[in-house]
């Protein structure tokens, strides 16, 4: 009895196996990401570490919050492809670029608020990852309506900026007679040093050079190597009361509002670490370019002015900081708060310390 249920179980067995190579295991299948289409524009070439590094990892970044639920095939516009920057942010609202960034001093007076920064001497930044999250916080402070237009996604920074010439400069003197390549946020400053300041888009500047239309250059240090600046100039002296461009990154709001809500809420999610990230990248790229410059044949010679420079400038600044705020007023919006804000929040910043970033 005992070996037939013995048997019987063996023949069970043998059976279930038999079957079971026939039978294919259920494997539930991971549903695919939706892929969404973005154009994103923006003012520098194809090859630039903003469009290799800066917003391909950020894009990434907001897919990585949908946890795989969306993929962003970015369709990119860089320099000269689609709309100028100075056009960029009405390209946005009109459709022309569905999203991108661009320069607030490629339209000075447009962003009236956020601008403030830009002012010389109101807020310098000692580093680009201050110069980031100072932006973002100062958006986040007073929401001004100069962006109701579009869809705000972050804010970035150059961080201070370096006087870049052909010959040594000792003291803030020796600007006088210079034919710089300005910005419309220091052109002022550059007049009062008996400078001969002429504002244009960076991607003019290499042939103006060339040209002579231009001796100098205001820039922070990576356009040395990602502009070709080094070619032209040997020698670069430190002005972070001068100027620091800052970014924004905008949608337009057609294009926003199609997106998939949870998408949305990514983008938003994201936007903060976006902004420090990007601080990073810039501070990265910077010093990278400076290294850059030095390597060449001849090198190429970073200096900073004597602090006993700089107690003329602030004479200089002054007024220019109450025209700012007296602009401010005149637009209905509290100036001095404004200003006030801008530099103690840049301050605060200043101090703090940042986790530099590798590629």
């Amino acid at each position: 009895m005992k070996k037939k249920l013995i048997l019987k179980l063996f023949i069970f067995l043998l059976t279930l196996v038999f079957i079971g190579s026939f039978i294919k295991p259920i494997v539930f299948a991971q549903p695919k990401p939706e892929k969404i289409t973005l154009g994103f524009a923006h003012i520098w070439p194809a090859v630039h570490f903003t469009q290799v590094h800066q917003f391909t990892r950020y894009f990434k970044m907001v897919e990585k919050a949908t946890k795989g639920k969306y993929v962003l095939d970015i369709k990119w516009y860089p320099v000269g492809t689609l709309i100028g920057g100075s056009e960029l942010y009405d390209g946005i609202i009109k459709g022309i670029a569905e999203s991108g960034t661009s320069s607030f001093v490629y339209t000075p007076g447009r962003f009236p608020v956020m601008y403030t920064l830009c002012q010389p001497g109101i807020a310098p930044p000692e580093n680009c990852n201050a110069a980031a999250i100072t932006a973002m916080e100062l958006y986040k402070t007073w929401k001004p309506k100069e962006f109701d237009d579009v869809k705000v996604l972050y804010f970035y920074a150059t961080g201070p900026a370096w006087l870049h010439t052909k010959k040594p400069l000792k003291s803030l003197k020796d600007i006088k007679g210079l034919k710089v390549r300005a910005t419309a946020d220091n052109i002022e400053i550059f007049k009062a040093l008996g400078a001969e300041p002429t504002s244009m888009v960076m991607g003019e500047v290499y042939t103006a050079a060339k040209k002579g239309i231009v001796d100098s250059l205001i820039s922070p240090p990576e356009t040395l190597e990602a502009w070709k600046h080094a070619e032209l100039f040997d020698y670069s002296v430190f002005v972070p009361h001068f100027y620091s461009s800052f970014f924004w990154v905008a949608m337009n709001k057609d294009k926003w509002r199609s997106l998939p809500k949870d998408l949305q809420d990514a983008f938003d999610a994201v936007a903060d670490d976006a902004a420090k990230e990007a601080g990073a990248i810039w501070q990265y790229f910077n010093t990278k370019a400076m290294d850059f410059a030095k390597a060449k044949p001849g090198g190429h010679h970073f200096s900073r002015f004597p602090d006993s420079e700089w107690e003329g400038v602030k004479e200089i600044i002054r007024p220019i900081r109450e025209r700012y705020i007296a602009l401010l007023n005149s637009k209905g919006l509290p100036g001095k708060e404004i200003v006030e804000s801008a530099s103690k929040l840049m301050e605060k910043y200043n101090k703090m310390k940042f986790e530099p970033w590798k590629p």
